[in-house]
């Protein structure tokens, strides 16, 4: 290896993961040396910093609109193409109940929000923060609607889904963003400013967030299956993700962004469905830690020859 491809590496590991890296350390620090419950903070997270990150975002970034929707495309294809792939495994391997729902939202539910939100924006600036803003909302609107409906299949049906997944906070801000957006019709002043600063601390606290969840969870359990999520999760995704991205025709910063978000461990929410709903999720919670794991490993590689 070059000594520019030494730098360029270090520029990596130094500028874009080392700040996630001890974020997400204190976070873990914090959970092991205090009694701290970790889905409060999250539901702090959840409920007020994620939506006004949302919708400060969709008032103010600037967002071209043959990109953006390569990209929703791009998000929608992949979705489909692992999620089908997660399926047709489940069924070869034989899982039966909460563990086939589970694997298949541990496939789709991709942790582009806490952790793939502040490495594109360390990675691509403001740009590629755009553009992963909208490959996140997407997978948190159209994920967390198939992930919602996998776990309580059988219990309330998809209708329920549909209802829980449309009144979720990040769901509603995206919606009002889009309105304040076409029709003008936003807070100004000091409550713009408010609603700013709020959505700016949600990056940090993701990824505490993130830190907590990892510090209580235990891979041994259903380690197989979690070790076969991984593989399908952290290397099938991101292999995929680069035939679709060159399908559909992005390029540039857009192109870069679409494939590390397709490349994102899983989701830290996928612990909280799973355990809502009583979905297997110690083996969630195993994935999750797992999956994060590995891509301390893989995700320099990708930025080495996405940047």
């Amino acid at each position: 290896m070059s000594v520019d491809a030494l730098q360029s590496l270090g520029d990596i590991l130094l500028q874009v993961l080392a700040p996630i890296v001890l974020m997400t350390g204190a976070g873990f620090l914090l959970r092991r040396k205090i009694d701290i419950n970790p889905r409060s903070v999250n539901r702090v997270v959840y409920y007020v910093l994620s939506p006004c990150l949302v919708y400060f975002s969709i008032l103010t970034l600037t967002f071209d609109p043959g990109t953006t929707g390569r990209s929703v495309l791009f998000a929608a294809l992949n979705m489909l193409i692992i999620g089908g792939a997660a399926y047709l495994l489940i069924r070869r391997w034989g899982y039966q109940g909460g563990l086939a729902s589970a694997f298949i939202i541990t496939t789709i539910l991709m942790n582009n929000g806490n952790y793939g939100l502040p490495l594109n924006l360390f990675a691509f600036g403001e740009t590629g923060f755009a553009y992963a803003l909208v490959l996140f909302m997407f997978n948190a609107m159209i994920g967390g609607a198939i992930s919602i409906y996998l776990a309580i299949r059988g219990q309330d049906g998809g209708f329920s889904a549909l209802r829980r997944t449309f009144v979720q906070p990040i769901i509603l801000a995206m919606i009002l963003g889009v309105f304040s957006r076409f029709t003008h019709i936003a807070p100004t002043g000091s409550l713009l400013d408010m609603v700013d600063m709020a959505g700016k601390a949600a990056i940090p606290v993701f990824l505490l967030v993130l830190g907590m969840s990892l510090a209580q969870t235990d891979v041994r359990a259903n380690l197989k299956p979690v070790l076969r999520l991984t593989t399908l999760r952290m290397i099938v995704s991101p292999l995929v993700a680069l035939l679709i991205a060159s399908l559909v025709g992005l390029s540039g910063v857009a192109y870069s962004v679409s494939i590390l978000q397709a490349s994102m461990p899983t989701a830290v929410n996928s612990i909280v469905i799973t355990n809502e709903f009583d979905a297997a999720p110690d083996f969630t919670a195993g994935a999750v830690l797992m999956t994060t794991l590995v891509s301390l490993i893989t995700l320099p590689v990708l930025l080495f020859f996405l940047r």
